[in-house]
């Protein structure tokens, strides 16, 4: 049910005293969230990702559009020039994850960087899911590196995200499927929400350097958010929970042309959520920002109301 971001390269021209912001996964799940509201807000951007699909960005604004590899270091050299700022997201379940986030680190100080923004993950010492292990060794070497060349540092540890959850489908079919027991708890968060505490750190490098907050708003059970999902749209939603043996029916893309790694990662993932909650404090994303963090209801809404569903107040 909660996934997590795509691979590759966006660069971001924010409004500023000529700062340019570095940006990863232009065209990932959470980039596809956080670019168009930057744009919105009036932000300049320069979009980079190894999917020329990310071209497709220019329709909504952005001002460039680069296609390039993450992990090519001449590739990264070049993303860094005339940079003052970095905003990194990580890549999605692959092996490369912790040698492109090291890279983008060096590459950084390299080019003399001032910021580095690491959008790592909520609670990373959950060391069972593989892409935890990666995220905390990025964030390991940020520390370090960081306290070696000087370059002011953010770590932000984001919950699980809205945008995973698919309200037109899930509506259609009236079932919410999940890989995780109905009764798991875990924090959300808005991506949107991230941005805006993104925006704020880089507005204040000074204040926010070394510091790592966990972004984490309201908890829900699979059970809670198909209740609703449902008070939402007016339509009873149920909660499923798809059995072992029946995974690749529902997941494929983490099955059928997926690396072993994907697959592995994925493993780890479902086996953690059989044995824990992956739930935190929101007193720092509520302290973070200069307004109340959205909701999952209000989220549901947004949602609903885009695919012409009929919203139902409480």
């Amino acid at each position: 049910m909660y996934l997590f971001q795509s691979s590759h390269l966006i660069l971001i021209k924010y409004k500023g005293p000529d700062k340019m912001l570095l940006v990863t996964c232009a065209y990932g799940q959470v980039g596809h969230q956080i670019v168009p509201y930057l744009v919105d807000k009036g932000v300049d951007v320069r979009a980079m990702d190894i999917n020329p699909k990310v071209k497709e960005y220019e329709q909504i604004g952005v001002k460039e559009v680069l296609v390039g590899n993450g992990v090519d270091e001449d590739f990264m050299d070049k993303a860094m020039q005339d940079i003052d700022a970095v905003l990194y997201l990580p890549p999605l379940f692959t092996y490369q994850e912790a040698k492109m986030g090291k890279m983008a680190i060096e590459a950084a100080i390299k080019a003399g960087v001032k910021q580095f923004i690491d959008v790592s993950v909520l609670f990373p010492n959950l060391d069972n899911n593989l892409q935890h292990r990666m995220k905390a060794e990025v964030e390991k070497h940020l520390l370090y590196r960081g306290w070696e060349s000087h370059m002011k540092w953010t770590v932000l540890q984001p919950a699980g995200y809205h945008h995973n959850l698919y309200v037109k489908p899930f509506y259609d079919s009236g079932e919410l499927p999940s890989y995780s027991p109905l009764d798991q708890v875990i924090s959300m968060v808005d991506a949107r929400d991230e941005a805006d505490v993104a925006l704020k750190v880089l507005a204040d490098p000074d204040g926010y350097d070394k510091g790592v907050f966990a972004l984490a708003n309201e908890k829900f059970s699979l059970r809670q958010v198909a209740q609703l999902m449902s008070e939402v749209t007016g339509k009873t939603i149920k909660p499923v929970f798809v059995p072992k043996d029946k995974l690749r029916d529902y997941w494929p893309n983490y099955f059928l042309g997926s690396d072993s790694y994907a697959e592995e990662a994925f493993w780890h993932v479902y086996d953690s959520n059989m044995r824990w909650d992956w739930d935190g404090n929101s007193k720092e994303l509520n302290w973070l920002l200069d307004k109340k963090p959205r909701s999952l209801r209000s989220y549901l809404e947004e949602e609903a109301q885009k695919a012409g569903i009929t919203v139902h107040s409480h």
